[in-house]
């Protein structure tokens, strides 16, 4: 009898690889994102409560 070895070939490799560092790049844009919208509003916080206490 024949033994049969079933082994990845590189393309199939290649495409695992794609799609999964396209995932942690999709994460890391979705995170990077959220920090920045967070640091905008934090930063723009003090100027509305400023702007708040004036108009009172």
């Amino acid at each position: 009898m024949a033994n049969i070895t079933i082994t990845e070939t590189e393309a199939e490799t290649d495409t695992n690889r794609r799609k999964g560092s396209r995932l942690k790049s999709t994460v890391w844009f979705v995170a990077l994102w959220c920090v920045g919208v967070g640091g905008a509003m934090l930063l723009a916080l003090p100027f509305k409560l400023l702007i708040q206490a004036a108009t009172r």
